[in-house]
């Protein structure tokens, strides 16, 4: 199974400082309604291959949480729409958390889609503690989804990440500009019917919010492609 991460993995968690307020969470990029964040995804051997825009739709508030539905459309090189999907995101009390379906393998999904056929999830979301440092370790996440049709089920596909670490602070620069970054790394698996991969995985995240560029790995440590922000509106 191939598998991108957030590239598989935006992968996009983020943190809001102690003491969140409400214009601190709307400063978040994709808090805001309209935004638009564009990721390119590349081979090994850095060939585009395609893209994902992540178009915020709305943007809620009760109490002190702060809510958005984030809509993920994936094209193929050509601009032509394969798959889109929803997943949501929260700050509430200095913490932000992103459904785990924003890393799942879009392209797989996309080979799914049938008429039909009905997708049912059941998943973690992936958080950042307040006033993350280099050297903390941060808490795993998983999903499962099925693909059902007429009360059966089709196919089973599980997604894990696991070991994430923060381990340094970095420049990157992308088509959408240079960033200073927080450097993550983590393991996954993924399961599609019999079929296991493992792996590993890098990002970098600029000031704890946006995702600038996601890497991954075979289980040899092999480059096998990535996906850096190459546009923001």
């Amino acid at each position: 199974m191939k598998t991108n991460i957030g590239i598989l993995l935006f992968i996009l968690s983020v943190t809001c400082f102690a003491n969140t307020s409400a214009q601190e969470c709307s400063d978040v990029l994709f808090m805001k309604k309209g935004a638009l964040l564009t990721y390119t995804d590349y081979s090994k051997k850095g060939k585009e291959l395609s893209s994902t825009v992540h178009e915020t739709i709305s943007v809620t508030q009760e109490n002190e949480e702060h809510h958005a539905v984030i809509k993920a459309t994936k094209k193929d090189k050509k601009g032509k729409e394969t798959f889109a999907t929803n997943f949501n995101t929260r700050c509430n009390g200095g913490l932000f958390s992103v459904d785990m379906m924003r890393f799942m393998d879009y392209d797989k999904l996309s080979e799914q889609q049938k008429e039909g056929v009905a997708l049912e999830i059941d998943g973690d979301v992936l958080e950042f503690p307040v006033n993350s440092n280099v050297g903390d370790e941060l808490d795993d996440g998983h999903i499962n989804l099925k693909l059902n049709s007429q009360g059966f089920t089709l196919v089973t596909m599980t997604f894990d990440i696991k070991n994430r670490k923060i381990i340094g602070e970095e420049n990157i620069t992308t088509p959408a500009g240079t960033f200073a970054c927080q450097k993550i790394t983590f393991d996954f698996e993924s399961k599609f019917g019999f079929i296991k991969v493992k792996g590993s995985g890098i990002e970098w995240y600029h000031d704890n919010v946006v995702v600038i560029k996601s890497e991954s790995y075979n289980k040899k440590g092999n480059l096998t492609g990535y996906h850096q922000l190459t546009g923001i509106q």
